[in-house]
C-alpha cells in the first residue's frame, strides 16, 4: 500500500507535465528521471520574474547590461546544456549576490559587478549556469510538486478541515519555491562549482578566478561575510576552494591557490 500511495501522484505528475523520461544530462555524467521538460521549465522560469524584479528591480545601465550578456554568451557557449536560451540581467542592489530562476533566467546584482573582474565575473555567471545545466532547480521544483500531490493524497481522507490544512502548507511551500529559493543542497553547491571551473576553461577565462572570487567577496565582508546571502546557503568558502582547487588542471598555476 505504501508503494501505490506514492505511485498515483508520481503517475499523475508524469501525465500533467507530459514530459517525464529518463534522460542523460552531460553536465552530471548520470541518467536523471526527469519530470519537468525545458519548455515547462522555461515557462515557470519566466512566471516567476514579475514577482523577482518587484522585489529587486533591474538595473537599466546599458554597461553593465553589456558586460553581462558578453560574458554569460561565452559561458553558456561552454555549458553542456544547449536545449535552452540562456538569458542574463543585473539587478540593481547592493548586495553581494547572484541568482538563477529555471528556465537559465541568471540575475547578477549590480553589487557582485562592481567589485569582480571579468574573469571573477565569468566564474559566477558560470556557477549559475552550472546550476541549470544540472537541472539542480527544475529538479527541486519537480520534488516539491511531488510533495504536494503525496501531501494531497494523504489528506483526502481527512474532510474539509484536512484537505484546508494540506492547502495550506502546499501554498507555503509553493511560496517558499516561487520565491527566489537559494538552498540548494550541498552537493548541488559543490556540483556547480565544479562545472564553473570547466566552463570558465573552455571559455577561456582563469580558473584561477574561480578562487580569486571567493576570497575578495570573504574579505570585502570582514568578519560578517558567513551572513551575506550569497554564502548563508552555500557552503562554507573554505570547503568550496578545496574543490575548486582539484578541478583546476595541475598545469595551471594559480599563485598560492589560496
Amino acid at each position: 500500500m505504501v508503494r501505490s500511495a506514492f505511485l498515483l501522484p508520481a503517475i499523475l505528475l508524469c501525465v500533467t507535465l507530459s514530459g517525464c523520461a529518463t534522460l542523460y544530462n552531460p553536465a552530471t555524467g548520470k541518467n536523471e528521471f526527469i519530470l519537468i521538460n525545458s519548455k515547462t521549465e522555461v515557462a515557470l522560469g519566466a512566471n516567476m520574474i514579475p514577482m523577482l524584479t518587484q522585489q529587486y528591480p533591474l538595473l537599466h545601465a546599458k554597461d553593465f547590461q553589456e558586460r553581462v550578456n558578453r560574458l554569460g554568451g561565452r559561458i553558456a557557449a561552454a555549458s553542456d546544456r544547449k536545449d535552452i536560451e540562456y538569458k542574463f540581467f543585473v539587478l540593481d542592489s547592493k548586495e553581494l549576490n547572484a541568482v538563477t530562476l529555471p528556465g537559465g533566467f541568471i540575475y547578477v546584482n549590480k553589487g557582485l559587478m562592481e567589485i569582480l573582474g571579468d574573469d571573477e565575473l565569468a566564474y559566477v555567471v558560470a556557477h549559475e549556469v552550472g546550476h541549470v545545466a544540472a537541472r539542480h532547480i527544475a529538479k527541486k521544483i519537480q520534488s516539491n510538486m511531488a510533495y504536494q500531490l503525496i501531501l494531497g493524497a494523504a489528506f483526502a481522507g481527512a474532510g474539509d478541515k484536512g484537505a484546508k490544512s494540506a492547502q495550506n502548507i502546499a501554498r507555503g511551500v509553493d511560496i517558499a519555491y516561487t520565491l527566489i529559493d537559494l538552498s540548494y543542497s550541498r552537493k548541488d553547491e559543490f556540483e556547480a562549482d565544479r562545472l564553473s571551473v570547466k566552463y570558465a576553461l573552455k571559455a577561456g577565462f582563469d580558473p584561477c578566478a574561480c578562487l580569486q572570487v571567493l576570497e575578495k567577496i570573504k574579505k570585502t565582508e570582514g568578519p560578517q561575510w558567513k551572513t551575506l546571502r550569497y554564502f548563508r546557503t552555500h557552503p562554507y568558502v573554505d570547503e568550496r576552494i578545496a574543490v575548486i582547487k582539484k578541478e583546476i588542471p595541475a598545469s595551471v598555476t594559480c599563485g598560492s591557490k589560496t
